[in-house]
């Protein structure tokens, strides 16, 4: 393992940014007439439906997530076909064994993430299902993304204390019985940031009252990130060049008296960053960005801040967007091929959680990928996402098109360690999953849920 010093880099990410690029049109000759990408998407889909039910609480949340954002590009982009609408069909079968797998655990034994996860996966199931004209089962998810999964976090998870040093308040990830308070990490502020938003936005697009508390929770999670982004010397939002960014895996300051020096649950090192969570980040962004009228009624309302000025906060929030979207663009894509990779960290790779981070680069162009995330970043990364499917597609397995874990060479993977640690300032020289305690067909589930990810990304971007 190689590891090198920790650059240090400052900067304020509240400067106006220059363009970084327009996002312009991108048509991938290989799918020039749109008939391989429709196979490729069919042939994954069936693949899929062999491998997703499983029993890994966080994961079955996340992968059938991944699933319905595919699904939605897939009707969006061949709606009357014959084979989509049986695939629409087939998942909404899928979602009623869904909720039975959902109440057969006993939520006192899962971790305050595992929630978030749940209840984005319920937004989208409530949306797919609308479309097939099964209000019932839409309505029973949307009751458990917000009476359960984001009432879990708020009440159990959330701080309410003002004890934090040197920032108060935040999501912690432990589990509901106790037995462990555990960390503040990105995973889980993003997770109740996102979810939050995304429930009050469906609530103002569908006329639901008592909607309120959605907004203060979105409010309350933007200002934890902001005050820690706000605070240049700990670095959470990690410059990559002077128009780019990243968040690290978990907010870190040390000095006495702090209480953000917590090194596990899981285990930490520095420079720790994850796809993952860029992705939920900018998608959380665009939602405050989407609601900044009403948000600065409430604001003004309850006076929260005397001192908010919308405008301030629209730039703000748009020059994150644009540092994100490019700090994504240097640091994940691969100078070398092109293809989009995780950041080699071996506390992601490493065979604790291996299992857990690999979903990464999915998640990530799960949120990228969509049309009102992409107009945003200033960057475009169709070109990146066509060679992620290129490259997922070339080492299925030809006999079920099943996809792997790793799908790119060993020498460019060594040639974007090095692209990597010298942007970054540090890096492990890994380069394949340690899955060996990973069930396989937790395994074949999620690998292939990565391939909807990015498939469904390449669909929108036809």
């Amino acid at each position: 393992m190689k590891r090198r010093k920790f650059i240090k880099t400052t900067g304020s990410y509240s400067l106006l940014l220059s363009s970084t690029g327009a996002l312009t049109s991108f048509k991938n000759p290989m799918f020039s007439d749109e008939t391989q990408i429709q196979e490729q998407a069919f042939a994954a889909f069936d693949r899929f439906k062999e491998v997703w039910d499983f029993k890994d609480f966080w994961k079955r949340g996340n992968t059938f997530d991944a699933c319905l954002t595919f699904m939605d590009a897939v009707q969006q982009q061949w709606p009357e076909h014959k084979k989509v609408k049986k695939m629409q069909r087939e998942v909404k079968e899928m979602l009623a064994k869904n909720l039975t797998f959902f109440h057969s655990y006993n939520p006192g034994e899962l971790w305050a993430d595992d929630f978030g996860w749940w209840g984005l996966m319920a937004l989208n199931a409530r949306k797919h299902l609308l479309k097939l004209g099964e209000k019932d089962l839409a309505d029973t998810y949307l009751k458990l993304s917000t009476d359960l999964c984001w009432e879990y976090k708020k009440k159990t998870a959330y701080d309410h204390s003002n004890a934090g040093i040197p920032v108060v308040h935040g999501c912690r990830n432990g589990d509901a019985n106790g037995q462990s308070r555990g960390v503040k990490n990105t995973v889980t502020n993003v997770l109740l940031f996102l979810l939050s938003s995304r429930i009050y936005r469906l609530t103002l697009a569908e006329n639901i009252s008592d909607n309120e508390k959605y907004l203060d929770m979105a409010y309350r999670q933007w200002k934890w990130f902001d005050d820690w982004f706000s605070s240049y010397e700990f670095e959470y939002l990690k410059n990559t060049s002077p128009s780019g960014a990243l968040v690290q895996e978990r907010p870190m300051a040390f000095f006495e008296g702090s209480n953000y020096q917590e090194k596990i649950h899981p285990p930490w090192a520095p420079g720790w960053v994850w796809t993952g969570d860029q992705g939920m980040l900018v998608a959380a962004l665009v939602d405050m960005l989407a609601i900044r009228k009403p948000l600065a009624n409430f604001i003004a309302k309850k006076n929260l801040d005397p001192n908010f000025k919308p405008a301030q906060f629209e730039n703000k929030i748009r020059t994150l967007i644009k540092m994100l979207g490019n700090g994504i663009q240097t640091a994940f894509v691969a100078e070398v091929d092109g293809i989009v990779r995780e950041a080699p960290c071996l506390s992601s790779f490493g065979p604790q959680h291996g299992n857990d981070y690999i979903a990464g680069r999915g998640i990530l162009l799960r949120y990228v990928g969509t049309d009102e995330i992409k107009k945003l970043l200033g960057v475009n990364l169709t070109p990146a996402i066509t060679k992620t499917v290129t490259a997922l597609w070339n080492t299925r397995n030809k006999a079920n098109n099943q996809f792997s874990p790793e799908f790119t060479s060993a020498e460019n993977d060594s040639a974007y360690v090095k692209q990597f640690e010298k942007l970054w300032g540090l890096a492990d020289d890994v380069h394949t999953w340690d899955l060996k305690k990973m069930k396989e067909q937790n395994r074949l589930g999620v690998c292939q849920a990565i391939g909807l990810d990015t498939i469904g990304a390449a669909i929108r971007a036809i």
